[in-house]
């Protein structure tokens, strides 16, 4: 029988075992013993973790001296294939354990059971083949890993004062989110971080009269980051007051920190928008992007409440965790791409020695007497061509059958022109199947059943739809509604299309045509993300020519000339003139910003005036930014494609 992700298991023995392996320090008697008594086991060399375990229980009896700093074995903690992809077997560093994570898709009340297998704190019976997790579900993995603790969804859902269940004058589960932290460090030593350092009682703090500090209180955040430390976790439950019928305050979203030995403190939490990503919270724009994420209306103020607990002692990892590349949704971009790193970050290559856009870095260099030679303008790499996405929009149980397993709708292979529908049926009975699936051509239906002792079931659509069935498969919206002995059993709805990319467009540039030499005027350029959500994007305005010169800007910052950028190749290159550029976090869909550059005009002539726009996009890698324009016959000092004005100076 071949052997998943799922069978994986793992406690801290194993995990030493395999890095004490790789770095040779494992007396050879005792591999021989471990590899004539184990490996014979193994039909494939992945397995070699599972072995492992079992070779810790030999290994703690002929040579103990290996695992004394530690406990000598924790809970067995179950992996997901996912998770056993990313090489969860060898993580010891915690930030390392945490990376593994990164990418997992959000999904609403998405978390793992005990088991490794992805289903939701409210409907346990029902698993997923995908990965899905909510912010609760992600603290909980990483934490099981962290501790090496295997809780149930039970345990790590108490409701700690009995004051949240159902019927509850404060709302059911009002308080979800401070249980869960609480439970999660019970059993360690653990304190309250606060901005003023009292010593606080995590059991006494009911949640309601004490919920923290304010989430977007600047020096509140300066002062509790300073209390982080490395070989500790940080939990984080976020509160805010609640309009909701019968609820007065909600614990609705939870996050976990790890301070690294560098000095960054990684937050990693999951939303619908970013699925499960970190930021440094020790960096400016981390801190700075994570507080826009949670700038909701003043009416809606949000707290949050931190406790520290002290990781168990784990052998350091034999491989340092890089960044990683931040998770990407399937599909392509809505125009044209080239590689550019983040604001303030090197590029992929090379190390910045100076600011970048955005940067805030200093400003630096002199004065050019003459124009700027323009650079070749090249055409910019084209995006992949996109491919069609399944994007889940609900999905509903409407009654539990704890002997049925189905997992949400997908692709049935890279062709993409059929969508799976996936059953199992581990009970001792066949059972009676309908799927009613509404689209845009129409409803169509499928009958067929269930066969019993965990054999699976595939359905396709629109092939096993019968007469009435589409040709093929189309762009729209769906919802497949199944029954079981003509009993509503799960609905799912979802839209198949094109991937949503953001789309930088620049929709305005008021600027004069005439203007008097020596004199100043405005120029503002307006731009709008008419695509998905960026993390971040700008509006860049230069003048090529010295014969107008950029003095201000509002809002933005002016890049005066040999301020080190980065060119559209990533190039690190020195501005040969002023720039004036506004960066902004987290740019969202349909939103406008702009910027209002303030120019000098010198003597008489015609000159240009370069304007552009950038977002990051959204389904492609961090170093590639979108354009607008996304070509052009001219192009500014860094090389991107630009938008030109032409300015008369009388």
């Amino acid at each position: 029988m071949k052997i998943t992700g799922n069978d994986i298991i793992f406690g801290k023995i194993s995990r030493r075992l395999a890095s004490a392996f790789r770095r040779g320090d494992l007396p050879p008697r005792l591999i021989e013993s471990i590899f004539a008594a184990w490996l014979g086991r193994a039909r494939h060399l992945w397995q070699l973790p599972r072995i492992l375990l079992g070779a810790g229980f030999l290994a703690a009896l002929t040579c103990p001296c290996l695992f004394s700093a530690s406990p000598v074995m924790a809970d067995r903690v179950y992996a997901p294939e996912y998770l056993w992809q990313r090489k969860i077997a060898e993580k010891t560093d915690p930030v390392g354990i945490a990376d593994t994570h990164l990418g997992i898709a959000y999904r609403d009340d998405g978390t793992l059971d005990a088991e490794g297998r992805f289903t939701t704190f409210a409907h346990p019976e029902v698993l997923f083949e995908t990965p899905g997790l909510n912010c609760s579900g992600l603290v909980v993995s990483v934490s099981r890993f962290l501790f090496d603790k295997n809780w149930s969804l039970q345990e790590v859902s108490r409701d700690r004062r009995g004051d949240s269940g159902p019927g509850s004058s404060l709302g059911r589960d009002w308080d979800f989110g401070w249980d869960l932290i609480r439970n999660l460090t019970e059993t360690v030593p653990r304190r309250v971080v606060l901005p003023d350092r009292r010593d606080y009682d995590p059991d006494q703090i009911d949640g309601l009269s004490l919920r923290g500090f304010s989430l977007l209180d600047q020096a509140a955040w300066q002062n509790v980051l300073g209390q982080m430390r490395p070989g500790y976790v940080y939990l984080g439950s976020i509160s805010k007051d609640s309009r909701r019928p019968g609820y007065k305050v909600l614990h609705y979203h939870v996050v976990l920190m790890i301070p690294d030995p560098k000095g960054s403190v990684w937050l990693y939490h999951a939303t619908h928008r970013s699925n499960v990503h970190r930021i440094d919270m020790n960096s400016r724009q981390g801190l700075r992007r994570f507080m826009s994420q949670f700038s909701g209306g003043r009416d809606e103020p949000k707290q949050m409440i931190v406790i520290e607990a002290k990781l168990p002692q784990l052998e350091p990892a034999t491989e340092t965790a890089g960044e990683p590349d931040p998770a990407t949704t399937t599909g392509a971009s809505r125009g044209s791409a080239q590689p550019l790193s983040a604001p303030g970050q090197p590029a992929a290559d090379t190390a910045a020695a100076g600011p970048v856009p955005g940067s805030g870095g200093a400003l630096q260099g002199g004065e050019q007497s003459g124009p700027v030679s323009p650079v070749s303008p090249k055409a910019p790499q084209q995006a992949a061509a996109p491919s069609l996405v399944i994007t889940h929009l609900w999905g509903k149980v409407f009654a539990a059958r704890p002997e049925l397993n189905t997992q949400v709708p997908r692709f049935a292979d890279d062709s993409r022109e059929q969508v799976k529908f996936w059953f199992r049926n581990f009970g001792d009975q066949p059972r009676d199947l309908e799927l009613l699936m509404k689209g845009p051509e129409g409803e169509s239906h499928f009958q067929g059943r269930l066969q019993p002792d965990g054999r699976d079931t595939a359905v396709l659509y629109p092939r096993d739809f019968g007469p009435k069935r589409p040709r093929s498969l189309t762009s729209g919206k769906y919802v497949a509604d199944a029954r079981i002995d003509g009993q509503r059993w799960v609905a799912d709805a979802f839209e198949i299309g094109l991937p949503r990319e953001a789309a930088p467009k620049i929709t305005a540039i008021a600027v004069p045509t005439t203007v008097k030499a020596g004199s100043t005027f405005a120029v503002k350029v307006e731009a709008e993300n008419q695509g998905a959500e960026s993390d971040y994007g700008g509006i860049t305005v230069s003048c090529p020519d010295p014969g107008l010169r950029i003095k201000a800007a509002n809002p933005g910052k002016v890049f005066a000339p040999g301020s080190t950028v980065l060119s559209v190749t990533t190039d690190r290159v020195r501005t040969k003139v002023p720039m004036a550029e506004r960066w902004i976090e987290l740019w969202g869909e349909g939103v406008k910003n702009d910027i209002t550059v303030t120019i000098q005009a010198g003597k008489p002539g015609t000159y240009p005036i370069y304007v552009r726009s950038t977002l990051r996009g959204v389904n492609v890698k961090s170093s590639v930014v979108l354009m607008d324009p996304a070509t052009s016959d001219k192009v500014d000092q860094q090389g991107f494609p630009v938008h030109v004005r032409l300015i008369t100076v009388q």
